[in-house]
């Protein structure tokens, strides 16, 4: 049936046609707790799980990815530790008494600078993740964290901090 005003939309292609493959339909999108298996993307179009091999690979991808954070995280804080000028302490529950320090040259509070920004993107991508409400993901987030945190966490007890995005 043709529309009054809406004419010459013939070749524009469906809703769902946002310049992909327009034979895929369109990533699910759900915003409640799910366990679906079918057409739920992960970060990227390409990144589909459609079946129980490719949620298999997605959840340990995943894993992956959460126990790399916790690893680049553990790298960081070395780093970090090595650069502080000594007799500076940069424990994860106070403030940092490096912030506005003339004693940290600028090339090294530029570094710091990228790495947390790095991180933080980082971070982002798995709550990302998350918030796909793929139960199967979301285990797969904490797992990642989880191992990480376990392997590489060298914080001493009561500075244990939550992964809130960053």
């Amino acid at each position: 049936m043709d529309m009054p005003g809406h004419g010459g939309h013939e070749g524009h292609g469906g809703h769902g046609d946002h310049g992909g493959d327009s034979s895929q339909p369109m990533c699910a999108m759900n915003m409640s707790l799910n366990w679906s298996t079918d057409n739920v993307c992960v970060l990227f179009n390409f990144w589909r799980i459609n079946s129980g091999t490719s949620l298999l690979f997605s959840v340990v991808a995943v894993i992956f990815l959460g126990y790399l954070y916790e690893l680049s995280r553990a790298r960081v804080r070395q780093w970090e530790q090595s650069m502080a000028p000594t007799g500076i302490s940069l424990s994860a529950g106070a403030e940092s008494p490096l912030v506005g320090s003339s004693a940290v040259p600028t090339n090294v509070r530029w570094k710091r600078a990228l790495f947390y920004g790095l991180l933080v993107a980082y971070s982002y991508s798995l709550m990302l993740i998350f918030m796909t409400y793929n139960g199967f993901l979301m285990l797969a987030v904490i797992g990642g964290a989880v191992a990480g945190h376990y392997s590489y966490s060298t914080d001493s007890w009561g500075t244990v901090r939550g992964a809130s995005c960053h």
